[in-house]
This record gives structure tokens, C-alpha cells and sequence, in this order.
């Protein structure tokens, strides 16, 4: 092995494990990008670390990202860790916000190749679709699953939405908590604009490219069970076309 290459794969894992930007204009880190892309001797040592580690590396728009890969005890995140991240205590809570992203996704991109060209998303924009998405699931469940436990589940998650108030909010806008609709959206975006995905500019959430990476080159290949079940929920409902949602510029 090259000692060079084993000495600037190691300064890339570093810096990636750390959460540095390693981009193609990421300043100090502009050759630890073009190292990556152009010695397969580097990209190579770098791809047998996060493997060993069950760590993924994804690229987009000329900019490297790190993920934890699914069930990775060490750099991922438990259940219990997310409640507490997010404030919350039962697990039907973080069920709800697992389904406000897999919103949040839907929005901007009908699947991982195909973005609606959607700039930014306001939160109550999030809680109409939600409320939306949910009622079309549960009105077709045993068409879209064909399993008892998860109708059961989803069912479950309807009710929980259903019984909140649609807002809480004070003299600084909509505020984040358990308490609402507008309440549980804040929070989720909240989280994601703390993990690097969405930047918040009054109220309004712009995906990062961070965002568009992990949709574009990792969620496809990671995606859970509930995104699929919710795909296929709505290619039932639009014929299997989506028709992009566009915000109102003028709101």
C-alpha cells in the first residue's frame, strides 16, 4: 500500500468524520476532494474504512457527505437517542416525524430523479401535506400494504395527527413542541436543519445539498419501509404521474 495514498485517504476520513466540507470549493479541503476523484489509489482506502465502519460516502454537486449506513450502533442513531434529540417520549411521536420527513422528501422530489423544482417549503405547507398524505393512505391501506400490523400501525399514526390542534404559536411564530400539527413540523425541521439538510430564512426551509445528496445518491438505496409504502400510496393516487408542487412565491 502507498504510503502517500494511505496518509491523504486517512486526512479525507478525518475530515469527514469530523464534519468538515470537503468540496471542489471548499478552500484547505479543495485537494482533499480532488484527491478522492482522481487517485482510485485514495478513493479506494477511503471506500474500505467506511466499509469496515458500515459508514456510506455520497456525492453531489462536486461536494463529498458522510452518512451512517442502516443499523450502525457507533455513528447512527438509536430510537431513544432521536426521542430525546427531538423532545419527545413515545415511540408513535417519533413515528410521526419519521413520516413529516418522508413528507418533507416527497415534496421536493416525486423520487430520488426527479426533483419538482421546488425552491423552499413553508412549514404549514408540510402540515396540509401531511394531513393529505395521510388521510389517501388510510383510505386505501390493505390496497397499499396487505399486512395487518402495519395498517394497524398507520392507523395509529392518523389518530395521533387527528387529535392534535392544527397550530400553537407565539409572538415569534409557529412554535416547535408536542402540542400540534404546526408544533410537530417545527420540530422535525428543527432537527433537520441541526443534521446540515434545510437552512431556515423566515420561516422558510431551503434544502441544503446535503438535502438533494442523500435524496439523489443515498435515500434510494437506504429508504425505508414506510417511504415505500407511502410512494406507492401516492402513484396510486395520481395515476402514477406526479405533478410538481410549486410554493407561492408571493405568500
Amino acid at each position: 500500500m502507498d504510503g502517500r495514498n494511505l496518509e491523504k485517504a486517512m486526512e479525507i476520513f478525518s475530515a469527514l468524520l469530523v464534519g468538515e466540507e470537503i468540496s471542489i470549493s471548499s478552500g484547505k479541503n479543495a485537494p482533499l476532494y480532488e484527491a478522492y476523484n482522481q487517485n482510485a489509489g485514495v478513493a479506494d482506502i477511503v471506500d474500505r474504512m467506511l466499509k469496515q465502519l458500515n459508514l456510506k460516502l455520497y456525492e453531489y454537486n462536486y461536494s463529498l457527505y458522510l452518512t451512517a449506513g442502516a443499523q450502525n450502533r457507533a455513528f447512527g442513531y438509536s430510537n431513544d437517542e432521536l426521542k430525546r434529540m427531538l423532545g419527545l417520549r413515545l415511540n408513535r411521536e417519533l413515528y410521526l416525524c419519521y413520516f413529516i420527513i418522508c413528507t418533507i422528501m416527497q415534496y421536493f422530489y416525486s423520487d430520488s430523479a426527479t426533483s419538482t423544482f421546488a425552491e423552499y417549503v413553508r412549514p404549514e405547507e408540510i402540515v396540509t401535506a401531511v394531513g393529505l398524505s395521510l388521510s389517501n393512505l388510510i383510505s386505501e391501506l390493505s390496497l397499499v400494504t396487505g399486512d395487518e400490523l402495519e395498517e394497524s400501525s398507520f392507523r395509529t399514526l392518523a389518530m395521533t395527527w387527528d387529535e392534535l390542534p392544527v397550530a400553537t404559536s407565539d409572538e415569534g411564530g409557529l412554535r416547535a413542541g408536542r402540542g400540534s400539527r404546526s408544533g410537530f413540523v417545527k420540530l422535525t425541521f428543527n432537527f433537520l436543519t441541526g443534521q446540515g439538510l434545510f437552512a431556515e430564512n423566515g420561516e422558510k426551509y431551503y434544502p441544503t445539498n446535503r438535502f438533494h445528496g442523500m435524496v439523489k445518491c443515498y435515500f434510494e438505496e437506504e429508504r425505508a419501509r414506510l417511504y415505500e409504502i407511502m410512494q406507492r400510496s401516492r402513484e396510486r393516487e395520481t395515476g402514477g404521474c406526479y405533478a410538481a408542487h410549486q410554493p407561492d412565491s408571493g405568500k
